[in-house]
């Protein structure tokens, strides 16, 4: 995602350098930006969790079977 954020980004600046868009337009896309960034941020950070939370419910899988045999 941090690729595609930078492309987007750039994109950005260049309409923006252009001339193009209003100042209203330009400050919703950086305000858009940078919600897309911390979004980004948080999502990495709750796929870290899962994922370390997955690795502990299979240890307890593994115990859980052990007991039942």
């Amino acid at each position: 995602m941090p690729e595609k954020l930078e492309q987007y980004k750039e994109r950005v600046a260049a309409v923006c350098g252009d001339g193009g868009l209003s100042e209203e337009v330009q400050e919703l896309l950086s305000d858009m930006l940078e919600e897309l960034a911390e979004l980004s941020r948080s999502n990495k950070a709750l796929r870290r969790v899962i994922l370390k939370n997955g690795q502990g419910s299979a240890m307890s899988t593994r115990l859980r079977d052990a007991l039942y045999e």
